[in-house]
């Protein structure tokens, strides 16, 4: 049986985290600090309260809530764990009357996203207008989040490992256009998709409202 709660991680669990994150490609993770300072996040246990995998959400203002990092554990994954812990976190981002921001290139997450009416942009660039009035927050919190030392590092740790892994072969042509890879994470073609679910009324004042 699989229990959902919301609580912090302990520190020998945030250690845990970052290791086992280290390990997995297509994602950078967040620092040691961060996950100790993180009070939003879900986590999914089994009935010896086990940890099985997270959800790392977290307020980046007054209005925004950001889902941020979903990891469920190898011996743990496709068993519907990361759905309950994406829902969950989408719960409490209603119940605290916050909006939900969050970026994936997962087709499971994307999904889950379109299933419970996210609207959805290619990049803060093409903010929707309806929240065109926090674009400075969007962005400086984007800056932030990228400036970070810790994801600095693993970002061209990780990007050294690809490099090393994949063929080097020099060539013009479109099919090999992924031979060169530079400081990266991620795929060469990965498609990221910026989602956000309005709970709390956009207004022209800072006021605003709660709506069903």
């Amino acid at each position: 049986m699989v229990k959902i709660v919301k609580r912090r991680v302990t520190k020998s669990e945030a250690e845990l985290l970052i290791r086992e994150i280290k390990k997995t490609p297509n994602i950078v993770g967040y620092s040691l600090a961060e996950w100790m300072a993180a009070e939003h996040i879900i986590v999914a246990e089994n009935e010896e309260g086990k940890m099985l995998g997270v959800c790392l959400n977290y307020d980046f203002h007054e209005h925004w809530y950001k889902i941020a990092a979903l990891f469920i554990f190898e011996g743990f994954r496709g068993q519907g764990i990361g759905k309950l812990l994406f829902y969950q976190s989408y719960k409490d981002a209603m119940e605290r009357h916050k909006n939900v921001y969050t970026i994936s290139a997962n087709p499971i997450v994307l999904k889950m996203m379109k299933d419970l009416n996210f609207i959805f942009f290619e990049s803060l660039l093409d903010l929707p207008k309806i929240v065109i009035q926090y674009q400075a927050t969007f962005w400086w919190h984007s800056l932030i989040w990228s400036l970070n030392f810790y994801r600095i590092k693993e970002i061209i740790r990780k990007s050294i490992d690809i490099s090393r892994n994949e063929p080097k072969t020099l060539t013009t042509s479109a099919s090999n256009i992924n031979c060169w890879r530079g400081l990266r994470v991620y795929k060469y073609f990965t498609n990221f998709v910026y989602g956000i679910h309005i709970f709390y009324k956009i207004t022209s004042t800072s006021a605003g409202s709660f709506q069903d």
